[in-house]
């Protein structure tokens, strides 16, 4: 029997080669892929989620108060309209005016500067049926409009104000 000396020094032929390990790019490559996975699950939630409701409701606002205020404002524009010294065009851009300015009051909403296109994507249904009424004769060159639909826009800017409230609403 050989000995191990005499095993060792035997050679072996040139296509047999010692054990070789991975090469590290296909780690990296796995790892990456593994994250990229990961990261494609993370945006498909984050992106496809239902949002948060927004609270509406400007906290420190004495509702009363700022109530009892546009209802007075609605009041005296009413009159003026009824006794002539208002044409109800601009009653109905007065009625635009302190309904924003309520809402504004007792909201987060940018009510002054929203569109009645932005009004109908963020603002809760009530409003959006108040300031929807009140758009067409606003801008109407006619005053026949306006003075047809002047006592219920009044109505329902008065109704808006003495019972909204934005504790709740979301859009």
């Amino acid at each position: 029997m050989p000995a191990a000396a005499e095993v060792l020094a035997i050679e072996l032929p040139e296509e047999f080669t010692g054990p070789v390990g991975y090469a590290d790019r296909w780690v990296w490559i796995g790892v990456g892929l593994a994250l990229a996975l990961v990261l494609y699950y993370l945006l498909a939630w984050w992106l496809t989620r239902a949002p948060r409701p927004r609270e509406l409701a400007r906290p420190g606002v004495p509702l009363p108060d700022v109530r009892q205020r546009h209802l007075a404002r609605i009041e005296e524009i009413d009159s003026l309209v009824r006794s002539g010294r208002m044409e109800p065009r601009e009653g109905h851009q007065q009625l635009s005016e302190i309904v924003r300015d309520y809402v504004a009051a007792v909201t987060t909403l940018p009510a002054r500067t929203m569109a009645l296109a932005d009004f109908r994507d963020h603002a809760p249904v009530a409003l959006v049926e108040v300031l929807e009424l009140v758009y067409p004769p606003e801008f109407a060159p006619e005053d026949a409009v306006a003075r047809d639909l002047f006592e219920t826009a009044v109505a329902q800017a008065r109704g808006l104000v003495s019972t909204w409230s934005p504790v709740g609403s979301a859009a």
